[in-house]
């Protein structure tokens, strides 16, 4: 199997600790390229990693035929931007989550990956752990019965002010607060099990600090299936991720998205305990996966129009909170 040559785009926090080592790590994967627009620091985090090229401009990666594939790692304000001239110079895109900062950016960037003939990914990456696979397993083969309600939390006590992640608390740059910072993950996830949605009623607000954009989203969304969820994304508590789904015929729990334990209790009380953890390094089969689905092999799990579900959504969220009413997704 040849080898993917990826650029990376954006040398933050997230690649520093996991990303470009999956690059290098992943089967069939090979970091080529760096782009950031300090010289001192692309330099010094590509000796860092050992990878080949350090750009200051991205157009240096649009003319290198020696890049196969393209992970964008940018800011959201920047993801279509990025996305949309990639796919223009043919290459393959995988972009960080969200996937823009509305759906309306993330409908032209499947548009120009589709007419360029390239892939478009979206790194939702829990996807891939095998306990979220497992829950969707069992909701398929009716190990509930048929699902009714979810009740879903993503948040940690922090509002980025003093971290590199500041920027994530100006909303022209990141599209909002944990809504789009945390809550897409979990959104995503119950898309990604439960299916369509339809509704969303949302209250948006700032309980404990004092910045631009919401510190707490809480969520209600209504399925096609008729499933109910309420999802609650905060910088204001610090209880974690976790993740319950409740069904006519039993209930599947997660204490935490993060760990390896999942529980399933069918209607008789009868409890079955999975413990399935993921990969010591979460975006490894993620790329992995969009590396198969590159070269014919395989399918990825989350592609762009999959991926612009969860922006909808929050779309959906950030104007019912305006305007106080339901919106139609």
């Amino acid at each position: 199997m040849r080898k993917i040559r990826w650029a990376v785009i954006g040398a933050g926090d997230v690649v520093e600790r996991r990303v470009a080592r999956a690059l290098q790590e992943a089967q069939g994967s090979s970091l080529q390229a760096v782009v950031r627009r300090d010289e001192e620091k692309v330099r010094a985090f590509a000796a860092q990693f050992g990878i080949p090229q350090a750009y200051t401009d991205v157009t240096q990666v649009w003319s290198d035929r020696n890049i196969d594939a393209v992970y964008i790692a940018t800011p959201v304000m920047m993801h279509a931007v990025h996305a949309i001239e990639a796919a223009k110079s043919g290459k393959h895109v995988l972009c960080e989550k969200p996937m823009a900062l509305n759906a309306i950016q993330g409908e032209q960037m499947v548009a120009a990956c589709r007419e360029q003939g390239v892939k478009l990914g979206i790194a939702y990456y829990r996807r891939y752990y095998p306990k979220i696979q497992k829950m969707k397993e069992l909701i398929e083969a009716g190990a509930i019965g048929q699902p009714v309600y979810a009740r879903a939390q993503f948040s940690g006590k922090t509002n980025h002010a003093e971290t590199a992640r500041a920027w994530l608390l100006r909303p022209e740059i990141s599209g909002g607060g944990p809504l789009m910072d945390v809550g897409t993950h979990v959104i995503d996830l119950l898309c990604f099990c439960l299916g369509q949605p339809q509704q969303v009623t949302a209250m948006t607000g700032n309980l404990l600090h004092n910045i631009e954009v919401e510190d707490t989203a809480s969520v209600l969304i209504r399925f096609a299936s008729g499933c109910q969820a309420s999802v609650h994304a905060s910088f204001s508590t610090s209880v974690g991720n976790q993740l319950e789904l409740f069904g006519t015929g039993g209930k599947l729990i997660m204490k935490s998205v993060e760990d390896a334990e999942l529980e399933w209790v069918n209607d008789r009380g009868e409890v079955q305990q999975f413990c399935m953890p993921k990969h010591e390094n979460m975006n490894v089969p993620m790329i992995e996966s969009f590396i198969e689905d590159i070269l014919g092999v395989g399918r990825y799990l989350c592609p762009g129009d999959q991926g612009i579900i969860a922006s909808k959504v929050t779309d959906a969220a950030y104007l019912s909170a305006s305007e106080e009413r339901h919106i139609s997704v």
